[in-house]
């Protein structure tokens, strides 16, 4: 639930009002995959290896404030539960975080969610 929260909140931090958050989650083999996707300025190509670390901060103009520590914090408890987390560009603009979680019962039927900020 942390990690949920800190990325999307990060996702709403950084995108247009105007423009949709979208949650992803569906489960993929003994997995469950969740994807936040935003559509603002993105994240330049030479800080996604780093947006995990901790207090690194991508250098804006824009006034939005942290610590830096939302994603590092949310990367430590998704590996602590065996999961991985990562940050790719968007192909429609902006950033997606994938965290893949394995299922401790792979029989498990979550169904899928999606979901727009409107």
């Amino acid at each position: 639930v942390q990690t949920l929260a800190n990325v999307i909140d990060n996702a709403l931090k950084y995108s247009p009002a105007d423009k949709p958050v979208e949650v992803r989650i569906r489960q993929v083999a003994q997995a469950i995959s969740i994807e936040i996707a935003d559509h603002g300025i993105g994240i330049p190509e030479h800080d996604l290896p780093h947006v995990f670390d901790k207090f690194y901060r991508i250098k804006r103009p824009d006034n939005v404030t942290g610590t830096g520590l939302g994603l590092s914090i949310s990367k430590g408890i998704v590996e602590a539960h065996g999961g991985t987390i990562k940050a790719v560009k968007n192909p429609g603009g902006g950033t997606v975080i994938s965290v893949m979680l394995p299922l401790d019962e792979p029989d498990i039927n979550i169904g899928s969610y999606n979901h727009e900020r409107r």
